[in-house]
């Protein structure tokens, strides 16, 4: 006997099912965030046995941000928890990536360097019950903040220090002249 399609059923309009209600479950709190906060190029020319070749110092400063939450306290029937307690640490650092370029584009970089600046802010309040303890929460900004404004008035000294101490003593002991542009 040969197989026959069977029609779907048919439903009145009026009796369609309605689509299952969207599930609003809370995103879990982020906990760690990284974010750069100063950037800076150095170009240079690099010149060694009548050659030249172009690299670039690139600089960039960010922090880490971590936070912990803690645990809420056991209540007694009835009692509602009004605070989360929550720590935080906000770190610093200096990454430096020094690339190097021939007439006919990149050659390559050197693997980056990164070091931990002082910069860094430790810190713990309680929250209301109704705030999350994640990166975004306001205490652990207001950290940032701060954190930011003393980095801004140092960059521009962090910046040129690590080229010089760090950077372009290498390149002058391979036997470079260095032209900063």
């Amino acid at each position: 006997m040969p197989l026959q399609a069977v029609p779907p059923p048919t439903t009145p309009p009026a009796q369609a099912a309605a689509p299952a209600p969207a599930a609003t479950a809370p995103l879990p709190p982020q906990l760690q965030k990284l974010a750069p906060v100063a950037q800076k190029a150095k170009r240079l020319t690099l010149a060694k046995g009548g050659r030249t070749e172009e690299a670039v110092a690139r600089y960039q400063i960010f922090l880490r941000t971590i936070v912990k939450p803690g645990a809420v306290p056991a209540a007694p029937e009835g009692v509602t928890v009004s605070a989360i307690p929550c720590v935080w640490v906000v770190e610093s650092y200096l990454q430096r990536d020094l690339c190097f370029y021939s007439i006919t584009g990149l050659l390559g970089c050197e693997e980056g360097a990164t070091q931990p600046l002082r910069a860094i802010e430790n810190g713990q309040a309680d929250l209301p019950a109704d705030t999350a303890c994640e990166v975004y929460a306001k205490p652990v900004t207001a950290a940032e903040d701060r954190v930011i404004a003393t980095l801004d008035s140092l960059k521009e000294q962090m910046f040129d220090e690590d080229y010089q101490l760090a950077v372009k003593p290498r390149l002058v002991k391979a036997g470079a002249t260095v032209t900063e542009r």
